[in-house]
């Protein structure tokens, strides 16, 4: 899956489009797929304030965070970096 095609995803959980979560499902196994759709559900009617509190919250509780956003940030075009630029900067306040 192309950047492009990611945010698009992203983009369609945030408005709680089912129909873009359904592409993927043929790329992914069944048990990621409902693990995804578990995700999509439990997130996707939070507000961005919710989602932030429970990223932080978690961004404690990951070991590597900082070796996993280092392999990512090459795939990332220069908006997707500044929007995970002022992302991070906003879950250092949580």
């Amino acid at each position: 899956m192309d950047p492009r095609e990611l945010n698009e995803l992203l983009e369609a959980a945030k408005r709680g489009d089912y129909s873009k979560l359904e592409e993927v499902k043929n790329m992914v196994s069944e048990e990621d797929y409902q693990k995804a759709l578990a995700i999509f559900n439990e997130y996707s009617n939070k507000s961005e304030e919710e989602i932030l509190k429970e990223l932080g919250r978690l961004k404690n509780i990951v070991p590597n965070q900082k070796q996993i956003i280092d392999t990512m940030i090459p795939f990332l075009d220069e908006e997707q970096k500044a929007k995970l630029d002022k992302i991070l900067e906003m879950l250092d306040n949580y």
